[in-house]
């Protein structure tokens, strides 16, 4: 008498394979937690090495390396989390209407703002290329920054000029905050914006009236929310 094989039901390998996919999430996520608290540890101003991270972790360097190729790669992906998730509380936050100049306006001062509430939040967003490069970021500053051109708000000549422009005094800001203590004051966070408006060819009572109109708007609107991104527990980093 024969026996039929069957095989195992389709079931039983999407089990598995869920469960190894959740296995690996769970590892990536406790490297970059290790990441995080390491360098809030860090004595000195720069990356944690590969060595205090995986001894924080409890794993190996070669489970380090399966997952990121090197510590940089890891805040980059951070960095990146990071900074979608502003976007997207942006999008709840500038839910109504509301001009372009306005949105781009309150989303510089908000992605200040938290730098300030949780520097190493704002170091590991400035210090990847995801301000910067082909990402959801940099599509809505230019879209803010073409908008209010068409709508007569802003004066340049040329776009990718304004946005690199726009890009970079961000950056800078953020970078600034994370590591001086006497920059957490609501008036520098207010000027860097008013300047980077002037730059790109805002009037100087237009830009200072939005300028102060988005900072309340933020002080109603996000007192709290802005908190609830995913952040990193940090004390501010000496410069």
């Amino acid at each position: 008498m024969t026996h039929e094989q069957t095989e195992p039901p389709l079931v039983n390998s999407d089990h598995r394979v869920r469960v190894a996919r959740q296995r690996r999430e769970r590892m990536r996520r406790r490297l970059m937690d290790s990441v995080v608290a390491t360098r809030v540890g860090s004595p000195t101003d720069g990356p944690p090495t590969v060595e205090a991270v995986v001894a924080h972790a409890g794993v190996s360097k070669a489970t380090f390396y399966k997952y990121f190729t090197s510590v940089d790669d890891a805040i980059g992906v951070l960095g990146t989390e990071m900074a979608a998730e502003m976007v997207e509380l942006l999008k709840v936050v500038l839910a109504g209407p509301s001009s372009p100049l306005f949105r781009m306006t309150t989303s510089l001062q908000m992605f200040l703002i938290r730098s300030v509430r949780d520097p190493l939040w704002g170091e590991f967003v400035a210090r990847t290329d995801v301000l910067s490069g082909d990402n959801e970021v940099r599509h809505g500053l230019e879209e803010h920054i073409k908008g209010a051109k068409d709508a007569g708000d802003l004066d340049f000549d040329n776009l990718e000029a304004a946005i690199v422009l726009a890009v970079g005094g961000l950056i800078q800001g953020m970078r600034h905050t994370a590591q001086h203590e006497d920059s957490t004051k609501p008036e520098l966070i207010e000027a860097v914006v008013l300047l980077i408006l002037r730059a790109l060819g805002a009037k100087a009572e237009t830009a200072r009236e939005l300028v102060r109109e988005s900072a309340a708007f933020i002080r109603h609107a996000a007192p709290d929310t802005i908190a609830t991104t995913r952040g990193t527990s940090s004390k501010r980093v000496s410069a």
